[in-house]
């Protein structure tokens, strides 16, 4: 299906244009929110071809990977009146789940622990292009500088001496300089603050007169005193307490002195709690996760450490809270030059496309082979989303068997202390961040995690009856009836009129039977009529096509005339609704074919079966001219 008609399909099973109050366009999904679901065909959505998943929280999240949903959203925005919205700050989706956060306060069951790491997400999302870029800036300059060393012998090692690599080297750095402000801006935001005063509070935990101060003392007190403490939680704590003092004080501040003294009392008030409260406490819990991911988990705990880590990442990640773990990384660069953490989480990726390598060997189902095929490229560059949500979350035991095989990556690296030097993409985009020359050891690290998801789940966490949970009964009802369908199966028309070959169609979905093998009838008579004994599975809003699965598993559409879902009138009445029992004959609708003319539209009407592949035959009758009735196609 191409993106102009995945674009018409989604529209119309959300109900129509004028039922979707807002749309966002993800790097890997629409987020879209509905006035109404009552006329919402959630199950449609999913078995329409080029959709990975669908997500319900409240938000309707359609996932439809990276490149792909740009085009499908540009198809949306230029043929509907819908406003597209472009989330410019999800550029890696390692992190695209802490950016669904807006969508997950509206599911009921969302804990406050579970806000918490979200808020979290969403100060950390939008700063995350900068840390790439500045990331991989600074492994180019990494390379350079282990390229010039006099053992390598491969660059002059006079080459680090130019003012190109300094700059090289200062542009890296420059974000990292001050993270605290763009952290503490962020947060101000995401808390409904002044974004300026929160910028002040990052530069204020780093203020280097922090260190220059011999002697604070309140109530007799002494305040040890440190640029940094409590690193970037204590941005984040004393910027929300920011915004609460700044809220509290606006309410109660004649309007003439608001601008004055509302931000003074802020920052005031805000930055002596700061120095005397938040940044000890904060350096304290800043400390003691370090204490127990380095010193118990890594240190202590060694390989065993190691594999918990790699193998218990995926589920935070999938709902949101890995979000929580990006102060920690920065915190462990900042004590330490690189985060040992990173890496061995990484591994997690890399069990999922081992993973999916092992579902598409063992997989019969060919568009379960397609989307694997679709989604495994993005897994190797780290962008995990797709693979987790398009095929091992919905099938349940390959999501765990990779996060099992993730976790011999993880003890692996454990072994070795591989470290990254900043935060940044996972898979192999993240192997010129890695620290100490430790390149190799860290793709080893990432073959064995391919190696260990792919085992796993081709011994023990694939098996081809759980590809009813991607694309719903009638596929396992499909496959479980192929002696039967060995037999002759005859489908009727469902209209009368003329013949025409699929091949000779305008609409080049249906002349290229990418939706499925088929024929077409011009048709006489404005009635269409059940083809045969099944379950009315889909029934379009405008009623220009009507899905309809067989007793024994086949999958027809009948789609009543060409580009039709255009027409916004009343031309056609659908006497049937989905889910609907029906026998063959049954009228399931009457259609205007003059106005349906006289609009400018081809009423050619496409009959085709959507699960061709799982048929070994599909022949039409040889005719001109056909009755409704009468046998349409053979099947075997």
């Amino acid at each position: 299906m191409d993106n102009q008609k995945l674009a018409q399909s989604i529209v119309e099973n959300l109900g129509g244009e004028n039922n979707i109050s807002n749309l966002t366009n993800c790097i890997t999904r629409l987020r879209i929110d509905l006035k109404s679901r009552s006329n919402v065909d959630l199950e449609a959505l999913k078995q329409l071809e080029g959709i990975l998943s669908v997500i319900d929280q409240g938000t309707i999240q359609i996932v439809l990977g990276p490149g792909k949903v740009t085009k499908v959203a540009n198809e949306i925005h230029e043929n509907t009146t819908i406003s597209v919205e472009v989330e410019e700050e999800e550029d890696n989706s390692e992190f695209d789940m802490a950016s669904d956060t807006k969508a997950s306060y509206k599911a009921k069951q969302t804990s406050m622990f579970q806000q918490l790491f979200r808020h979290i997400g969403n100060i950390f999302v939008p700063i995350v292009p900068g840390l790439v870029a500045s990331g991989l800036m600074l492994g180019i300059a990494n390379l350079i500088t282990n390229l010039a060393n006099p053992d390598a012998g491969i660059l002059d090692p006079s080459v680090l001496e130019t003012d190109w690599f300094m700059l090289l080297s200062a542009i890296g750095n420059l974000l990292f300089g001050s993270l605290g402000v763009f952290v503490g801006i962020n947060t101000a935001r995401e808390f409904g603050g002044t974004m300026v005063l929160g910028g002040i509070t990052g530069l204020l935990i780093y203020a280097p007169v922090l260190g220059d101060v011999d002697s604070l003392s309140l109530f007799g007190i002494d305040l040890n005193l440190s640029p940094g403490l409590g690193g970037l939680l204590g941005v984040i704590a004393a910027a929300y307490l920011f915004t609460q003092i700044e809220k509290f004080t606006r309410k109660r501040m004649a309007d003439s002195l608001d601008l004055v003294f509302t931000p003074l009392i802020t920052v005031m008030a805000g930055s002596l709690i700061t120095i005397v409260l938040i940044q000890p406490l904060a350096g304290l819990l800043m400390d003691g996760i370090t204490w127990f991911l380095v010193d118990v988990m890594l240190q202590t705990g060694g390989i065993l450490g190691g594999y918990v880590l790699a193998a218990t990442f995926l589920p935070l990640v999938t709902v949101g809270m890995h979000q929580g773990l990006i102060p920690v990384h920065l915190e462990l660069i900042n004590q330490y030059g690189s985060t040992t953490l990173l890496p061995i989480l990484a591994m997690a990726g890399g069990g999922q496309v081992g993973a999916m390598i092992a579902i598409y060997i063992k997989a019969e189902n060919k568009r379960l082979k397609n989307t694997v095929a679709s989604v495994l490229p993005v897994g190797f560059l780290g962008i995990g989303e797709p693979l987790i949500y398009g095929v091992s979350l919905p099938l349940g035991r390959p999501f765990i068997t990779a996060c099992l095989g993730a976790g011999f990556g993880g003890a692996f690296l454990s072994l070795f202390s591989v470290g990254a030097i900043t935060v940044g993409p996972s898979g192999v985009v993240l192997i010129p961040l890695i620290a100490d020359n430790k390149y190799l050891l860290y793709i080893i690290g990432l073959l064995i995690s391919y190696a260990g998801g792919f085992i796993l789940t081709y011994l023990f966490g694939y098996k081809e009856e759980m590809v009813e949970k991607l694309y719903g009964k009638e596929t396992m009802k499909t496959k479980a009836a192929t002696p039967t369908q060995q037999e002759e199966t005859i489908i009727n028309s469902p209209l009368s009129g003329e013949l025409r070959p699929l091949n000779e169609l305008s609409d080049e979905v249906f002349a290229t039977e990418s939706v499925g093998r088929g024929i077409a009838i011009f048709p006489s008579e404005g009635k269409l009529y059940a083809p045969a004994d099944g379950k009315v599975t889909t029934v379009f809003p405008t009623g220009h096509a009507i899905g309809i699965t067989t007793d024994n598993g086949m999958e027809l559409l009948l789609h009543l005339g060409l580009d039709t879902v255009d027409i916004k009138d009343n031309v056609f009445e659908v006497n049937v609704t989905k889910g609907e029992e029906v026998k063959k004959g049954r009228l399931l609708c009457t259609f205007d074919m003059k106005a349906i003319a006289g609009k400018g539209f081809d009423r050619t009407s496409p009959i085709v079966i959507t699960n061709s592949d799982d048929y070994t035959e599909i022949a039409p009758v040889n005719h001109k001219q056909i009755e409704a009735g009468d046998k349409l196609f053979t099947v075997k």
